[in-house]
């Protein structure tokens, strides 16, 4: 297909660290700017959804690691489309990459998009210094001759009287203007903790909070000369094709009502935008649920997904959802595809569905970019065939799995993955399973479908595979009704409440739900 000419003012929020006050001052500009929308560049899963309560509508990532230039581009215009000006957010520095490099850093991609740069530093407890500072940043690379693509600087948790000193200075030293600055106020800081920023429904008062931040930063940000710098931005090149719906795929999927249940609330809130869209590109009517809150997963759903997040935040709340626990167990023995990342694993391993046990390890376990490559076929993919993906955690369990091998840049590799059907016995009822054949995938890695959308692809035909044959695989016992949300029948001799008991000999990580002390499996008491 024929590229097209896109000319969408856009402008990069960038930093020389983490923790500079990106996302404060992004927010702040989505507020304030008309017809704004947001991407995220980098693998971030919590600005995003800053992003989306500001704007009202969803939002998505931009990663250079994860896609080629092309599919990046392809995803920034559909992201962006209609837009009246692009707010992109980078990740962590301007210049920090995967491996130690500048690869897939914010200024690569600000460097593909064409956008102009504002650096957002942290201005307290510094003066002149401060000019140095962005001088070093200015200079370290050149893009175009426009000085790394840095067009303009803002100061965080500046006050008024330093802004004024300040300002001029950086024009004098750097030759860059500075467009303001954002006082600090406690009043709108956003709270952190240690995977990134406390998400937006675990903050009460956020709605005051951004209504705050937008009547400050009116006051203290050249809102008209940022609209100077984005309309600067020049011409790019590229085509929204990556999420057109694949006419082979939905005519045929429309025709199953192939339905994934996807589980998303405030303790499974990690998913890329992408991989829920190129799933919906590919046929499927997503349900969303929550494992929180709900009775049980969504009738009539071939396939699940369940994402990363908090669960770790929830964890009586999520065992006395006893109804929930028994209808994802039952679902994952029906033999339907069923795909979980991260904290979704670890929620499978709690309710005694899949191997292992895990422990807070209270520090970074793996962490970064990885690639993956199976080591099995699934029914993701053939072995051999690879994806990108990223781990961020704290927790690690005895079972990690070995259905495909993760590599990071530098060479590093490990097994990772559970490829098995759900445990045997997993409470001691007597209701045994009756499917020995692999459905579920599970493990630590956050996958990115936009790397390789046959993952997308083949997850749907999974789903709609299943739908075919008729769910003919009952996860319940002799008695029982056969249906994928059954929960046992009256026969079983566990009822169909029943969380697993200590007593069963295949579900350790189960016994973290029936409260018993020494079984908080999220807790001081860890579950070994």
């Amino acid at each position: 297909m024929d590229m097209t000419s896109h000319s969408i003012p856009r402008i990069m929020i960038s930093s020389p660290a983490s923790a500079s006050g990106k996302t404060t001052v992004t927010c702040a500009l989505l507020g304030l700017l008309k017809g704004a929308a947001a991407i995220k560049c980098g693998p971030d899963f919590i600005d995003p959804l800053f992003h989306s309560r500001v704007l009202g509508k969803k939002t998505g990532n931009v990663d250079l690691f994860f896609t080629d230039e092309e599919t990046a581009k392809s995803i920034f215009l559909h992201d962006t489309r209609g837009a009246e000006i692009a707010v992109c957010e980078g990740a962590m520095g301007f210049y920090d990459g995967a491996g130690g490099s500048e690869k897939a850093s914010a200024f690569e991609i600000a460097r593909l998009l064409k956008c102009p740069v504002l650096l957002v530093v942290d201005a307290r407890g510094k003066s002149l210094s401060l000019c140095a500072e962005i001088n070093g940043f200015a200079s370290f690379r050149e893009r175009n001759g426009d000085r790394s693509g840095i067009c303009g600087v803002i100061l965080n948790r500046c006050s008024k009287s330093l802004y004024d000193f300040l300002a001029p200075a950086i024009k004098k030293e750097c030759g860059i203007k500075a467009v303001g600055y954002l006082e600090e106020n406690e009043a709108f800081a956003l709270e952190s903790r240690h995977l990134g920023l406390v998400t937006p429904d675990d903050i009460s008062d956020l709605q005051k909070k951004m209504e705050v931040l937008f009547s400050s930063a009116k006051k203290t940000l050249d809102i008209a000369e940022i609209q100077n710098i984005a309309r600067k931005a020049r011409t790019l090149d590229a085509n929204d094709v990556l999420f057109t719906p694949r006419q082979e795929c939905t005519s045929d999927m429309k025709k199953k009502k192939v339905r994934i249940a996807v589980a998303k609330d405030r303790a499974f809130c990690f998913y890329y935008r992408e991989n829920l869209e190129l799933l919906e590109a590919m046929g499927a009517e997503l349900l969303y649920f929550s494992p929180l809150d709900d009775k049980g997963i969504p009738a009539d759903c071939s396939g699940l997904y369940i994402g990363g997040g908090y669960p770790q935040l929830f964890p009586m709340q999520l065992a006395e959802n006893t109804s929930m626990l028994e209808s994802l167990r039952v679902f994952c023995r029906t033999g339907a595809p069923v795909f979980a990342e991260c904290g979704g694993f670890l929620y499978l391993q709690l309710a005694g569905i899949l191997q292992g046990t895990f422990e807070n390890k209270k520090k970074l376990v793996r962490f970064g970019y990885i690639t993956l490559t199976a080591q099995e076929d699934t029914f993701f993919c053939r072995r051999g065939d690879t994806i990108q993906a990223h781990e961020f955690h704290y927790f690690d369990t005895t079972q990690n799995g070995k259905a495909f091998t993760a590599r990071k840049v530098n060479g590093k590799e490990w097994e990772c993955m559970q490829w098995t059907s759900a445990v045997k016995n997993m409470r001691p009822t007597g209701c045994h399973a009756s499917i020995e054949k692999a459905n579920i995938l599970a493990g630590f890695p956050h996958l990115y479908f936009a790397s390789n959308p046959s993952f997308a692809e083949n997850f749907v035909k999974a789903a709609a595979a299943f739908r075919a044959d008729g769910k003919k695989s009952c996860g319940g016992c002799s008695g029982s009704t056969g249906s994928a949300g059954c929960g046992g029948c009256a026969g079983c001799s566990g009822s169909a409440g029943c969380a697993g008991c200590a007593g069963s000999d295949a579900c350790a990580a189960g016994a973290a739900f029936s409260q018993k002390e020494g079984c908080g499996a999220f807790g001081e008491k860890n579950v070994k």
